[in-house]
């Protein structure tokens, strides 16, 4: 009989918990993450495609103004209701439903004020801030999804105060992406070009936020029940959302300053590109955050214990194993991105490979420093954390004013990739001063030594000159089968072995079992 790798005595009893915490809850939002992302990609693919470059950047140019609205018009509250229904969902049902009523209310309403606001101020906003009259009309069309899209932020966000992921996962990483989908392909057969493209985006958050409600009522049956009278707390809710603003607004401008400025500054031909490259290298950080998403727990649970070695253990075995699944992606990413780019469509390739080349850089280095940002705010350094993001931020923008006049959307590219990579060494800099831990020991060696061995075969296969398709192919079957090849030939510690073992029995066979036994 197989002995059971939790039983291995080459892996500390309470060190194969923790790793099971990870490989078992990590998995299912990783799924959840590949899937959303998965169908907004092929989406983002259709739209280019069917646009163009120019008129796809004009596209997110909208899109990114939609989203700042949004953010201010939920004001913090999806977090606020999560922590209160998480607070009170078992002791009381009437706070919960107060909760629930009063954030989608504020948000909806809040929704309904921005979004007359956007719509008057398009004019303003298309002329004198990008430079481009033709984004009024994208503007004014987007403005009439504020108030869903700020709602159904906050019914996915709330439903996860009952201690489920499941159907925030449902609202945001599948019903939306999958109704903006199929609604895109209706109206584009229906002709309706590009104001077709944008009646999806707002129809489908309609569609999410019906759904959400739906799901959030099954949650919660007190929602229906009239005899339930709400107890309302909206001066704490405010008060503890209000700072969240700030918070949320810091993480916009860390993922959408190059587009903000890049729109201000150039035409929208160059968003276009840009936004196009910068989809690809996104794929490598639902790595990383489906591991800290586990990983930030497991940490702040070790650290309160004052289990500063099991810590260091766990955050060696999480960042080895991003870097291991990450390093092959990156690989195939820079050395088929012309390839990956032509599926955007022939106006894409040229600059977009190299900024495709370059981003991915910028996100294999945010990985393979693995959860810092994550160590500092679960052991009590948010602060620290803040003011990092807050450098990450200014730096950026202060080096694409530099940098994008000049080089376009190869300075925006370079932008990020310099605030990234140097935020990133700070925090590891950082975690290491405060607590004498890093993420690396000798067995980060394998990855090292496979990543030079693949880079030479990819330089070999290059020269083959090979069509776009099959070259694509070619290089990811080689790049994963000689990976795990010579990943397997090296061998793998206890640690390894038993995240191997989890990930397989939670993928493969335990549903298989399952259905066997029925």
């Amino acid at each position: 009989m197989r002995q059971s790798f939790i039983e291995d005595s080459s892996i500390p009893k309470d060190l194969a918990e923790d790793i099971t915490k990870v490989a078992r809850e990590a998995g299912t939002t990783l799924i959840g993450s590949v899937i959303g992302r998965g169908l907004f990609f092929i989406t983002q693919v259709i739209i280019a495609r069917f646009l163009g470059a120019e008129v796809f950047g004009l596209y997110i140019l909208g899109l990114t103004i939609l989203k700042i609205t949004e953010l201010i018009s939920r004001f913090g509250l999806h977090t606020g209701a999560m922590r209160f229904v998480s607070i009170y969902r078992k002791e009381s049902p009437s706070r919960v439903k107060g909760t629930l009523t009063s954030t989608l209310s504020i948000s909806f309403i809040n929704g309904i004020v921005l979004g007359v606001i956007l719509f008057l101020l398009a004019d303003l906003i298309s002329r004198i801030i990008f430079h481009k009259s033709e984004l009024k009309n994208i503007i004014q069309t987007f403005a009439f999804c504020v108030p869903f899209m700020a709602s159904m932020t906050v019914v996915a966000t709330a439903s996860q105060g009952f201690h489920t992921a499941k159907y925030a996962v449902y609202i945001k990483n599948f019903i939306q992406p999958s109704a903006n989908f199929a609604l895109i392909f209706l109206f584009t057969l229906l002709g309706l070009g590009l104001s077709g493209i944008i009646y999806s985006f707002v129809i489908s958050h309609i569609i999410a936020l019906m759904v959400g409600l739906h799901l959030i009522k099954k949650l919660f049956p007190g929602l229906r029940d009239r005899t339930l009278r709400p107890d309302y707390e909206i001066k704490n809710l405010l008060i503890y959302s209000t700072p969240l603003v700030f918070t949320d607004f810091l993480h916009f401008l860390l993922s959408w300053t190059d587009i903000m400025m890049l729109g201000m500054m150039r035409a929208s031909f160059d968003v276009g590109i840009y936004r196009a490259a910068s989809q690809v290298p996104h794929f490598l950080t639902l790595i990383l955050n489906a591991s800290n998403s586990i990983y930030a727990p497991v940490i702040a649970d070790l650290f309160y214990q004052g289990e500063k070695e099991r810590l260091g253990k766990i955050f060696k075995t999480t960042t080895r194993w991003v870097f291991y699944i990450t390093l092959p992606a990156s690989l195939i990413f820079i050395f088929s991105a012309k390839e990956i780019m032509s599926i955007f469509g022939t106006t894409f390739v040229s600059q977009g490979a190299i900024v495709l080349i370059i981003l991915t850089i910028a996100q294999l280095i945010n990985c393979t420093t693995g959860g810092v940002g994550v160590t500092l705010t679960m052991t009590g350094k948010q602060n620290m954390e803040f003011g990092n993001s807050a450098t990450l931020a200014l730096l950026n923008i202060f080096l694409n004013t530099l940098l994008i006049p000049k080089y376009g959307v190869i300075g925006a590219a370079i932008a990020t990739t310099i605030a990234i990579s140097t935020i990133n060494i700070v925090r590891l800099i950082e975690v290491f001063l405060l607590y004498r831990i890093h993420p690396y020991d000798l067995e980060y060696l394998k990855g090292c030594l496979a990543f030079i061995f693949l880079i030479l075969v990819l330089f070999i296969l290059t020269y083959m000159d090979l069509p776009n398709f099959i070259s694509l192919l070619t290089n990811t079957v080689a790049v994963l089968g000689i990976f795990i090849l010579i990943l397997m030939r090296l061998g793998f510690n206890g640690e390894d072995r038993f995240i191997i073992e989890k990930v397989r029995s939670k993928l493969v066979f335990k549903h298989g079992l399952e259905g066997a036994g029925q």
